[in-house]
């Protein structure tokens, strides 16, 4: 049987958008834009916390801070349908890592909260190597950490932005929609 490679995004993908979901309950698209632009991409690259975001937040939009990180709380939940489709890829005998923008604090904090771990043979967290999607230098990271060889390498993501010219390190790009779509996409039957 062939061995391939799935790399998965983590927010969007494996976990909810906890972002997404916070801001568009929260805050106005300009408030949203600022976020993005000048505290995510901070933390995704490791030159602040999210402790520091909480304080962000706060001291702009005028929010209590323990109101937001239990709203942010509510936000967090698996897709369950994911994490199944995971568990059939390694019990085929594939490779699964995962590649995200976050602050690693974060990801181990949600990966022990919801026993994730023993899905992923490698966990690649963008603040630990100071750039982030869709900078290549941090899929050639990934990739190159396997010293096997593999039939398809394959990387999953909702942002379509990050699915650009990843042919380049022999990765095949699928935008993330569901699990479903996700299998189709990729050739697996159900």
């Amino acid at each position: 049987m062939a061995k391939n490679l799935y790399i998965f995004d983590c927010f969007g993908v494996v976990i909810s958008n906890v972002s997404g979901l916070w801001m568009n309950k929260r805050l106005n698209a300009e408030q949203q834009e600022f976020m993005c632009k000048n505290v995510f991409r901070s933390i995704d690259t490791g030159k602040t916390s999210m402790e520091w975001m909480f304080d962000i937040i706060c001291e702009k939009f005028g929010m209590q801070k323990e109101t937001v990180k239990k709203e942010w709380a509510d936000e967090e939940f698996v897709l369950t349908d994911t994490v199944d489709l995971i568990r059939k890829l390694r019990a085929n005998g594939d490779t699964v890592a995962l590649l995200s923008n976050a602050s690693k604090e974060y990801v181990d904090y949600l990966f022990d909260r919801f026993d994730l771990n023993r899905y992923f043979d490698k966990i690649f967290v963008s603040s630990v190597y100071g750039c982030a999607k869709p900078d290549k230098v941090f899929y050639e990271i990934c990739v190159k950490s396997f010293d096997e060889k593999f039939e398809n390498i394959y990387f999953t993501d909702d942002t379509p932005g990050n699915l650009l010219d990843l042919e380049q390190f022999g990765i095949k790009p699928v935008l993330f929609k569901n699990a479903k779509d996700f299998k189709k996409a990729v050739g697996l039957k159900d």
